[in-house]
């Protein structure tokens, strides 16, 4: 098992969306600006078969405009992977703020397209050689129509950090756990991370008939609530990533302790966490990081406490 060295990780969700718009070049030179030690991003595949750095399968008419400054028309769905990266790359990506109640200080920046993750790639690495990525393949198994599969992200994405020597700093991470077993037999040095979502409404842990089509063949009910026994059965992830509220004890979707996680050996960095004041309760109850739409925030709370130091070394370790 490979796990990230012991510190703090600062993760700039979809690089800063709190701060510019998602998944853009300026998000994530502003998040490297201010100092996150990983870019959390998410990605698709066109259908030239380029990795693109987006989170939705198709174009969204709440971020997007043309290439003529006109509303992205509804339907039919402009898919992503019915489309070549110099297709997508004319739309307007940057001039619209899809929630200003939730971020009312995004800076816009018009014309910003959706870059491909090479273009990421190549900007980060000259701003900061020593950067790490989250990088998140977008598939869904209920929707498994609207993007490549999950077999395709894991050998697209491999290839592409491999290519790039970005093996000790990159992780991918997923809520189809077919893309993390995938990984792993194709390059047991590169992390993974277990996403998983449980609320009142969804969940991916389970079906309302059967197993969960997410955790790729593992029941969550033959583990009886040890979400960390489940995580070792796998023997192909690295971390774990919840939802915030499963790590609460007093939350109706408590799943299990940080503290049972992290001893079974696994780093827990919940999403995504963006009030000063849960940020601070996940802190104190130990979470290895954090993954936040305003990392400026979570990083001068830290640096005001002083934990600016337990800041995540770019290393690797193995765990055996």
């Amino acid at each position: 098992m490979k796990r990230l060295v012991t510190g703090f990780d600062v993760q700039g969700h979809r690089g800063a969306r709190g701060r510019r718009p998602e998944n853009t070049l300026a998000a994530f030179e502003y998040a490297i600006e201010v100092g996150v030690t990983t870019l959390e991003l998410d990605t698709g595949i066109t259908a030239d078969g380029v990795v693109i750095v987006c989170h939705d399968p198709l174009i969204n008419p709440l971020l997007c405009l043309d290439q003529h400054g006109r509303p992205v028309p509804d339907s039919p769905p402009l898919y992503l992977k019915d489309l070549t990266l110099r297709e997508i790359q004319t739309f307007d990506c940057g001039s619209l703020n899809p929630d200003p109640v939730r971020f009312p200080e995004q800076q816009l920046v018009p014309g910003a397209i959706i870059p491909s993750l090479q273009q990421v790639f190549d900007l980060a690495e000259a701003k900061n050689p020593a950067i790490r990525y989250n990088i998140e393949s977008k598939v869904n198994p209920l929707r498994s129509h609207e993007t490549a599969g999950p077999i395709v992200f894991a050998e697209t994405l491999v290839a592409l950090i491999e290519s790039n020597h970005l093996v000790d700093r990159a992780t991918i991470q997923s809520f189809d756990w077919q893309v993390l077993r995938r990984v792993k037999q194709l390059n047991p040095a590169i992390g993974t991370v277990a996403l998983v979502m449980h609320s009142p409404t969804a969940t991916t842990l389970y079906a309302a008939t059967g197993q969960s089509p997410f955790l790729a063949g593992n029941n969550y009910a033959d583990f009886e609530g040890d979400m960390a026994a489940l995580l070792r059965a796998t023997g192909y992830i690295d971390a774990y990533s919840p939802n915030f509220e499963t790590l609460l004890p007093e939350s109706s979707v408590f799943l299990q302790s940080i503290e049972a996680i992290q001893q079974a050996g696994f780093a827990v960095i919940p999403w995504t966490v963006n009030e000063q004041s849960m940020m601070q309760r996940l802190i104190n109850i130990g979470v290895d990081g954090l993954i936040t739409d305003f990392p400026d925030v979570l990083l001068q709370l830290l640096q005001a406490q002083k934990l600016d130091g337990r800041i995540l070394e770019n290393q690797t370790v193995d765990d055996a």
